[in-house]
């Protein structure tokens, strides 16, 4: 851990965490005098998700989405928890650029959403072209900013045009200058109400959404591709779709089994908020739903690699996401059941 102090002297602690944003909003907490895991965080804002985006590419391939949109996490969980909050975008990069700097003034830090590719403290082999990377901003330095990056041990200083340039670099997916902070929090938030209402959102997300890309069904949906790749898209080509689908559940963000062993954490402290024997038991099958998503990846290796041939097919890999996709499904039915009993 560093401490560092913000431009009203009050001091910052940084901390390495599992992902972007849910650290990113969980030291946004802390430095209100809230102290949050990201665990909890997570589960809070309903980060759990799935949805598969055809429609959507990134290196030229499908988009499957094992969190909640990017920005949802710090929205839900401020909403939630009783923070008064500020969230803006920019058309102009100069204005976003201005405004950050009149808000450090004021000794808030700030959050932010930047394009990982345009850091310039990322080693070249962290970076590439992902717009959904969240840091905050402590203070500003001679010549740049002093940048706590969750996905980092240390502090690191950024350039204020590097820092411009990942805020505001052109394309479809353009952050837009994204800046957020907490004005203010409720220092002793209703923790269990807020537990309550993410798990019944994410309930909601996982099953009741109706298109057939999301939830439970866009597992189903992901996992026909994959079974029907080879004859549809040919041996090779099918393997690129495959090592796409593979870097969104082992590397993306946390990764997609990765965001389901953080759901498993906040069900563990959640039990002991609750005092819920049933949550106890909900974690430990959620580490075994992430457990055999990181199946499907070893399996889905093995095709690229064409080792084993016989035993490692695309029909195997689907059916290994089948699989994941009826055991969320039987989950979240069953926190339907566990979470009407819990009083907040």
């Amino acid at each position: 851990m560093n401490t560092e102090l913000a431009v009203n002297g009050k001091p910052f602690v940084h901390q390495q965490g599992a992902h972007c944003e849910t650290g990113v909003t969980s030291a946004l907490f802390r430095y209100q005098g809230v102290d949050i895991s990201e665990p909890m965080i997570f589960g809070i804002s309903s980060g759990i998700f799935f949805g598969y985006l055809p429609f959507m590419k990134l290196t030229h391939l499908p988009i499957s989405a094992f969190r909640s949109k990017p920005g949802s996490v710090f929205r839900k969980a401020a909403k939630r928890l009783g923070g008064d909050f500020v969230i803006k975008t920019y058309r102009d990069p100069q204005k976003g650029m201005d405004e950050l700097r009149e808000v450090l003034k004021t000794g808030q830090i700030v959050g932010l959403a930047t394009n990982l590719y345009w850091l310039p403290y990322m080693s070249e082999r962290h970076r590439w072209n992902f717009s959904g990377h969240n840091i905050i901003v402590i203070r500003e330095i001679e010549n740049g900013f002093r940048i706590s990056d969750p996905t980092i041990g240390d502090l690191v200083d950024c350039s204020a045009d590097g820092l411009a340039q990942a805020r505001f670099v052109p394309g479809p997916m353009n952050p837009r200058g994204y800046m957020y902070y907490t004005k203010s929090v409720n220092p002793h938030p209703d923790l269990r109400q807020a537990c309550i209402k993410g798990m019944k959102d994410s309930c909601n997300l996982m099953l009741k959404i109706p298109l057939p890309i999301f939830g439970v069904r866009g597992m189903r949906f992901l996992a026909k591709k994959v079974i029907k790749s080879p004859d549809k898209l040919g041996f090779q080509e099918a393997c690129r779709h495959l090592a796409g689908t593979v870097r969104w559940v082992e590397e993306t963000g946390t990764g997609g089994a990765g965001f389901r062993y953080l759901y498993a954490a906040f069900f563990h402290e959640a039990a002991g908020l609750f005092g819920s024997d049933e949550l106890a038991d909900m974690s430990k099958e959620m580490t075994a739903i992430g457990d055999n998503w990181r199946e499907f990846s070893v399996t889905a290796a093995r095709i690229i690699k064409q080792k084993d041939k016989e035993v490692e097919t695309f029909a195997k890999a689907g059916s290994l996401i089948l699989q994941c996709a009826d055991r969320e499904e039987a989950f979240f039915k069953k926190l339907q059941k566990v979470v009407g009993k819990l009083k907040a």
